[in-house]
Order: structure tokens, then sequence, then C-alpha cells
């Protein structure tokens, strides 16, 4: 690893991950190797573009400190993830006991990551050092570490759901010819069932996972979707505008905590891009001209 004044100067510019359909490593579009850590002062003698960065980089990790601190320690943040899959159970054992599904083999669809798979430790770290974008590259070192967590609750409900012989997808966009075999080694390592090359769906040539959806439902008959992104759920949010994703979530409200289950994720996701366009990689002074205009907001 370089270090001192080398480390700024070495920077470049990759694709900023936003959300769970973000977190695609190593993906010719986002490709999640490791940021150089940001030192804590700009080096002197660097360039312009990379003080911008730092500065981009630090400003992102102090506004993400209070949301990841929230989600590595709040016994709220573990009510919610425990609310999370108690509701997607009380659906699965509502659709086992209606003589109306009793046609194609019931499934339970879910993301990955802060869905049953905890990241928080290694998000917090590059937080901690001043890094607050999650680059591609990064991500992929992240990824090929195999050392996600399993979210609370998340092994009981997902070995319950097996016992109960319902199939489970994981539908993540960790980016397939890179990740998968580390996304296998890890949640087998968690102890989650069915993790293999039929029910681990990882990206290859597209974020929209509405595709890998369509695969899994002419088969199966679904019974939930789980995420922590409204991209995570077949409602048509991908690349959609901030309004847009608002609009189908309200149209869809009555399936919310029945069909589709929601995850809190307060620190990356398709809804911070939807901000602004470049949200993640406009200067501090652009980022907080949008942010007290969003904040100031009469809705």
């Amino acid at each position: 690893m370089l270090k001192g004044k080398k480390k700024l100067a070495t920077l470049v510019t990759v694709c900023v991950l936003a959300g769970s359909t973000a977190m695609a490593a190593g993906s010719p579009a986002a490709v999640p190797v490791r940021t150089v850590p940001v030192r804590q002062s700009a080096p002197v003698s660097a360039g312009t573009s990379a003080i911008d960065t730092w500065r981009t980089q630090k400003q992102l990790a102090q506004e993400e400190t209070m949301a990841l601190l929230w989600m590595r320690s709040a016994a709220e943040y573990r009510a919610l993830c425990y609310q999370g899959y108690n509701a997607a159970m009380m659906e699965v054992d509502k659709a086992l006991s209606d003589p109306a599904r009793k046609g194609k083999p019931l499934a339970i669809v879910l993301d990955c990551d802060e869905t049953v798979t905890d990241n928080t430790p290694a998000l917090a770290k590059a937080a901690a050092d001043g890094n607050g974008q999650y680059k591609s590259i990064w991500w992929r070192d992240v990824v090929h570490e195999g050392k996600s967590g399993a979210m609370p609750g998340a092994v009981d409900f997902l070995q319950q759901v097996d016992k109960k012989g319902l199939a489970i997808f994981y539908v993540s966009n960790r980016y397939a010819p890179v990740n998968y075999e580390a996304t296998e080694a890890n949640l087998k390592a968690l102890r989650f069932p069915q993790a293999d090359k039929k029910h681990i769906l990882l990206m290859e040539k597209s974020g929209n996972k509405q595709l890998r959806f369509n695969t899994i439902t002419a088969d199966y008959d679904v019974v939930v979707y789980m995420g922590d992104n409204a991209g995570d759920l077949p409602i048509g949010t991908n690349g959609k505008s901030l309004t847009e994703r608002n609009q189908i979530v309200d149209a869809h409200k009555a399936d919310f905590g029945t069909k589709y289950i929601v995850f809190p994720n307060p620190v990356y996701g398709a809804w911070v891009s939807a901000i602004a366009k470049n949200y993640l990689t406009m200067t501090p002074e652009q980022r907080d001209e949008v942010n007290r205009e969003f904040l100031t907001k009469n809705y």
C-alpha cells in the first residue's frame, strides 16, 4: 500500500456504490479494489482534484457516522430486524395454511447485504478512517474477505423457513464472476440454508433484479420479498428518480409489512444517489446546499 503523499495522488474516481443495487462488487459498471485509506489531514502538495476527493470522502464519512453508530449499537435497530423477520414468518405460515396456494412450490426472495448479512463493521471502519465513499473496488475486497456477519435474527429466521419446506433465493447485486465463491462460502459459514448455485443469484449483466425475479416466479410462488433497498422488490424502481421512487412506493403501500419487507439502512442505498445527480461525488459545498434544500423543504 502506498504511503504519505502518494496516497491521495493515486486516488481514482470509481463508480460509487449506492444501495443493494449498488454493492455490485467487481462489475464492469461498478468495479467493488480497496480505496487507499484517507488521511485525517490533506497533504500540502496534493493536486486540486485529489484534495477535492479527500474532502468529499471525509465529509461523507462524517455524515455517515451517526447512521453507522445507530446500526452498530442501537437496540431499536435490532428490534426492527426482528420485526422484519417476524412479519415475514407470519406471511410464510399464512401461505402454508392457504389451500389456494397449492400450485407452485412456495419460496421467499431476499437480498443479502444489510438484509441478512451485516457489513456494518467494514463500513464503519472505512468511515472511521475518513472514507465515506464505498467504492466498487473497495467493496470487492470486503466481499472477498468473506467476513460478513449475520444480522440479528437472520439465522433463526432462515433456518425456520428452510424447515418449513420453502425455497430461499438470495438475490444480490454482488457481481457474480468475481464474488460468487466468496459469497457462497460466507453464507454457508453463517449457517444460512440453501446456499448453493441454484439459490444464490448474483448480478451478471444487469443490476435490475427484475429479470432474476422473473426467473424465480416462473417456477415458484413467492410469498415475500425482503431487502433494504426498493430495488430489492419487484415494484419497478430501478433507475427511477427520487419523486418516481416515492410515488411507486406509495402505490404499493398496502403490500409493505406483508408481501414486501424492508429493513432500515440509513447509510447507503439507491435513495442516496436519487437525491441529486452525482450527489456522492459533489464537493462538500455543493452537497451542503442540496442537503439544506431537502432538510428545509416543505412537503
